[in-house]
């Protein structure tokens, strides 16, 4: 397709330095995405939420980690802890890779793999003008455009170890790649959660918003929005609108109440 030969044409091919790192863009859409971080009009709120939630020694996992953009700030947090980076996309792997090394990065181990409820093959729908954009789809067999994927769950690879901070933004995916970590959330009595909640692509992906909501609740967490830099309670009562394909919310989720206390005490300095 000329369209999406000309977003991965090797002109976009540049390097820029954002949030403390320099990244060389796969693509002309995530060229655009990296200036918007740069320049703040993406990811300030979140960017100033892992600041305050992470700390050195931490092992984070990040769950669709895109071309690296939050792996090396996560990494740069928790040094000399660990980050495991997960990417299914093959172009954005590479290009995450490659980020890691020219970063000279050495606490992150990247893995070109989905994340859901269990191992096995996935068909990935890249977005043609936006590889913010990819998302899983049910079926068996690709359509044009569409490529299979391996995937694991997270149970399979860290139920046996501590995790202190798991990042999600796997849009729409996040309800398959929550029940495959059911085991970690149980284990990991003070882990921390930061995920995208995106109705719309909830059920694009064939799960219901509430799902996702009651899963999380019932294993004792709860649930706040991030908003003008700090938290809000979240409740049934404010979900984004299923029905708008740009209606979501960054959520924050986590068992221990110093760690909300902290977070609000922070915001209020």
């Amino acid at each position: 397709m000329l369209i999406r030969a000309l977003n991965e044409h090797w002109i976009w091919k540049r390097r820029l330095r954002v949030l403390g790192h320099l990244f060389r863009a796969p693509t002309l859409d995530r060229l655009a995405a990296l200036w918007m971080y740069k320049l703040g009009i993406l990811g300030r709120e979140e960017t100033q939420m892992l600041r305050r939630l992470l700390r050195p020694g931490m092992t984070v996992l990040d769950v669709g980690a895109n071309q690296g953009l939050y792996t090396l700030l996560l990494a740069k947090l928790v040094h000399p802890g660990r980050v495991f980076a997960f990417e299914p996309q093959p172009l954005l792997y590479q290009q995450l890779v490659l980020n890691v090394e020219t970063n000279r990065v050495d606490n992150v181990l990247c893995r070109n793999l989905a994340i859901s409820s269990s191992s096995g093959r996935l068909i990935l729908q890249p977005g043609t003008l936006n590889l913010g954009d990819n998302r899983i789809v049910t079926g068996t067999t690709p359509a044009p455009g569409q490529i299979k994927v391996d995937a694991i769950s997270l149970d399979e690879n860290f139920a046996d170890r501590k995790i202190d901070f798991l990042k999600i933004d796997v849009q729409g995916w996040e309800t398959e790649a929550f029940f495959g970590a059911r085991q970690v959330l149980e284990k990991n009595l003070d882990i921390v959660l930061m995920f995208e909640f995106w109705p719309y692509g909830l059920i694009k992906a064939g799960s219901p918003p509430d799902v996702l909501l009651a899963f999380l609740r019932n294993l004792g967490f709860q649930l706040w929005q991030i908003r003008k830099g700090s938290l809000a309670s979240f409740d049934q009562n404010d979900l984004p609108d299923p029905t708008k394909e740009f209606s979501d919310r960054n959520l924050i989720a986590t068992r221990n109440p110093l760690t909300i206390k902290h977070l609000l005490s922070q915001h209020a300095r």
